[in-house]
């Protein structure tokens, strides 16, 4: 009897650990969004004798993701680019992306600076890099998210640790593989929860620069005046230049071709002309 009053308590249980934890999980982002509303105003302090002070109590911190893109333009960007990893190193940053470019030369730094630092470290790189062609900024509040993932995330472990208890008072093998079925669900759930909640810690703890570095444009070069007698003259020298080199071009196509047609030729030509002599002068002779 004893065993049939476990068995018939653990689905009990079970089923009222699942209830609450969907009731955490549906009442944690309400809870964090009105939890200033159902606050009650703290009373007044009082000093010593126990007159009030009438000074409010300090407002909580703010959860703040800050970005920032800055584009400059430097004569020699790898030096720009060592400028701004100074900076960043300075106020306690470091470099989470780097990518340069040669042709043309180039380079893209993403720096994460710590919150606390990012505005004077922000002025410091868009006033030592270069030229600044534009500077951007994004704020984003993320303190109701924060609240509301902390919040989900003891939740969880609370329910968790509540199914790890229950296993240990599993009576059957179906009890033991249903409890550990909604703990390995539950483990997936805190997990993912921890994944969004240190991605939170990491936006709001370090501000995200985006540094874009470019050479200055090459001046164009000048073309030449080409109008009146020195304009000609440069056109017609140029003419005739290109001639020659195409002539030469020419002969040096035909050269190979030319020296054994010559070799052959000018003998072949020399004896024909040999033989045609001596038979005009046969006839004369023989008469």
């Amino acid at each position: 009897m004893r065993t049939a009053t476990k068995t018939m308590t653990i689905p009990g249980v079970l089923l009222a650990l699942l209830l609450a934890a969907l009731l955490a999980a549906c009442s944690g982002g309400g809870d964090s969004a009105s939890s200033g509303a159902r606050a009650r105003p703290e009373a007044p302090r009082t000093d010593g004798g126990g007159a009030a002070t009438g000074r409010p109590a300090a407002a909580p911190a703010r959860s703040i993701i800050h970005r920032a893109q800055l584009r400059v333009r430097a004569p020699d960007v790898d030096a720009a680019s060592a400028r701004a990893k100074q900076l960043t190193a300075a106020a306690g940053g470091y470099v989470a992306d780097e990518r340069t470019s040669t042709r043309p030369a180039s380079a893209t730094l993403t720096l994460r600076i710590p919150s606390d630092r990012y505005p004077a470290t922000l002025d410091q790189l868009a006033a030592q890099l270069g030229t600044r062609l534009s500077l951007s900024r994004q704020s984003e509040d993320v303190t109701g998210e924060v609240a509301d993932v902390d919040s989900r995330v003891r939740s969880a472990r609370s329910t968790l640790d509540s199914f790890r208890r229950l296993l240990g008072r599993a009576g059957s093998i179906d009890e033991v593989i249903r409890v550990e079925k909604e703990i390995a669900e539950r483990q997936a759930d805190l997990e993912a929860l921890q994944a969004r909640q240190k991605a939170l810690r990491q936006g709001t703890g370090h501000a995200t620069v985006t540094v874009e570095i470019g050479t200055p444009p090459s001046t164009p070069v000048a073309e030449p005046d080409r109008r009146g007698f020195v304009g000609g003259l440069t056109t017609g020298w140029n003419a005739f230049t290109a001639f020659v080199s195409a002539a030469a071009t020419v002969l040096g196509v035909l050269l190979p071709f030319l020296l054994p047609v010559a070799v052959v030729g000018v003998p072949a030509r020399i004896l024909w002309r040999r033989t045609r002599a001596r038979r005009s002068a046969g006839p004369g002779r023989d008469g």
